[in-house]
């Protein structure tokens, strides 16, 4: 079927692109599954374009397919760069309500963290499985335990509501839309529903389904990241093992890195802390091991390279809140600068995640004196940083009546111009344990 149009389409703009070149075939992505698609689309994008996260919408014949939040349009790759490590969200573990009304419980953490994450303002952002949860409970516990737990393919909600939960979010919450950052998923021991355990092929085609690809790799400037299943394809073929990066994965992998080469610094991203193929890791070099699994922090070092082998804990699985201070509401913030790096310490982004939500006390706040609806032609924004960290170019958007601006602290990194509205964002930096005022006012 021919393409007719693509649509890149922000909050406040709509960029119309043309179409380069358009390829057929079979464009095969997951080698354990073989599943693939017959086109791939070539497309240019302006170079006006305001950077911001899009959603891409492709128009054929009388279809239109949307990919929500899915294009980051950059003005130029940065560095140093941040990028934000989390894990464990464990969506839909714990259900409120009705099974075919109600919604995760998880997202009343993760709709908080996003607040935190967004005025952090990471480049990109990587999730170490467990996306989601193999079964539901039901009438929980105080603890987040007892109920009724049921899964199965009889049971909703089914696999494509706890996705829809994870990226949509639900009951007002926020999911992973929220972010204004490109977010990358891999998969974790819990990713799957209503499949058997042992039913790999299952359990893959469902991923690939509703989540798309299992096994890839992306370079942000000179850093190259990959991203690794290691427990929804088999232990045979795909993820032996007696070697995980041996199968085809690993395979697929070993050519994504010859194919984009090295690189300064390399990230693999995977599920387990406890199965790690240190022969790969020390052929490739990696600097850095994300993973999951575990809900504790931690951190250490395997191979020759060295490599930090490193994990955040659970920024909002359900369940935790006997034992909340050594696991939950964590994430880290990694620096990539060049052919170093550094880490934070796992940061708890509220001081009370077992606390109601309306009750949570964040860790780093944005608040606005006046409405920020593109109504004012002045306004007040204040950040207030608990972290003991400095927080370098956080980000607040200003949406301003129109006009012409400028702005008492920080820098105006670009404006956004609508036929009604005039949209700023403002870089400046929030120091530790401190507080910052930014004014804007029109000229």
């Amino acid at each position: 079927m021919s393409v007719d149009s693509i649509i890149l389409e922000g909050p406040y703009n709509r960029v119309i692109l043309s179409v380069d070149r358009v390829s057929t075939g079979w464009f095969e992505y997951d080698t354990f599954t073989k599943v693939g698609v017959n086109q791939q689309i070539q497309v240019t994008i302006p170079e006006d374009t305001p950077e911001e996260l899009y959603d891409l919408i492709v128009k054929s014949g009388d279809e239109t397919n949307i990919s929500k939040r899915s294009v980051k349009v950059l003005k130029a790759y940065r560095n140093p760069h941040r990028f934000i490590h989390i894990s464990d969200p464990h969506i839909s573990r714990q259900w409120v309500g009705s099974p075919d009304q109600g919604y995760a419980k998880e997202l009343e953490l993760l709709d908080r963290f996003i607040e935190v994450a967004n005025i952090i303002h990471p480049e990109y952002i990587i999730v170490t499985g467990d996306i989601i949860h193999d079964y539901t409970r039901f009438n929980a516990d105080s603890l987040g335990w007892g109920g009724v737990v049921r899964s199965g393919f009889d049971n909703p909600p089914l696999a494509e509501e706890k996705y829809n939960n994870y990226f949509e979010g639900a009951n007002g919450f926020s999911g992973v839309y929220g972010f204004n950052a490109p977010v990358f998923s891999i998969p974790g021991n819990h990713d799957f529903y209503g499949p058997k355990s042992d039913d790999y092929p299952a359990k893959a085609a469902q991923w690939n389904r509703l989540m798309g690809k299992r096994v890839y790799g992306f370079s942000y400037l000179d850093t190259r990241i990959i991203g690794a299943d290691d427990y929804l394809g088999d232990p045979v073929i795909d993820i032996p093992n007696h070697a995980p990066m041996s199968g085809l994965q690993g395979r697929l992998l070993d050519s994504f890195l010859h194919t984009a080469g090295h690189g300064k610094i390399r990230i693999m991203a995977q599920h387990r802390p406890d199965r790690v193929d240190t022969a790969f890791v020390d052929r490739h070099k990696i600097h850095i091991l994300l993973n999951g699994h575990n809900h504790r922090p931690h951190q250490s070092f395997v191979g020759s390279t060295p490599t930090l082998n490193i994990r955040p804990g659970a920024v909002c699985r359900s369940g935790e809140i006997a034992k909340w201070k050594k696991t939950l509401g964590f994430f880290r913030i990694f620096t990539i600068d060049s052919d170093t790096f550094q880490y934070s310490p796992p940061l708890r982004f509220c001081k009370n995640p077992t606390a109601a939500y309306d009750e949570l006390i964040m860790n780093l706040t944005l608040d606005f004196k006046w409405d920020n609806t593109g109504q004012a032609t002045f306004n007040e924004a204040r950040i207030t940083n608990d972290f003991d960290i400095d927080l370098p170019n956080c980000n607040i958007r200003f949406v301003m009546a129109k006009g012409k601006y400028k702005v008492s602290e920080g820098t105006i990194y670009q404006i956004i111009e609508t036929s009604e509205y005039t949209v700023l964002d403002v870089r400046v930096d929030a120091g530790a344990q401190s507080s910052k005022e930014v004014t804007v006012t029109k000229q």
